[in-house]
């Protein structure tokens, strides 16, 4: 038996099709187009979360009234239904942080797998 990490995007025509079988998602709660499959903590890995996550960025000189801009058009865009449901189908649930809710996510990733990597002594092939 083959197991792997994949994202959703990368396998979801397959697991529609019957080609493979999630045993669990790595994000926090279930997946909204999977219910069935259960989160790694449900599937007996309590603790372990690991996510895919993409962000819009800018030039640190960039001023405040654009990223404002930027923002308040990209959190408008993510309300529409019909986005996210092209999102969904996709295997991508689209959401958005406020700028500084961002940096402080960002920090947390970069401090949570920096701890793996120093633990784990992991290397990029």
């Amino acid at each position: 038996m083959k197991v792997s990490f994949a994202g959703i995007p990368n396998v979801l025509s397959h697991v529609r099709a019957g080609r493979l079988r999630l045993l669990a998602v790595s994000t926090p709660k279930r997946w909204s187009e999977l219910p069935e499959v259960p989160t790694a903590a449900e599937a007996g890995v309590p603790g372990y979360e690991a996510t895919l996550w993409l962000n819009l960025a800018a030039p640190t000189n960039t001023p405040q009234e654009i990223l404002q801009r930027l923002h308040a058009e990209t959190a408008k865009a993510l309300r529409d239904p019909e986005l996210q449901q092209q999102f969904r189908a996709a295997g991508v649930e689209a959401t958005g942080m406020a700028p500084q809710e961002l940096g402080i996510f960002i920090r947390g990733e970069y401090e949570k797998w920096g701890k793996v990597v120093r633990d784990t002594g992991a290397t990029v092939n």
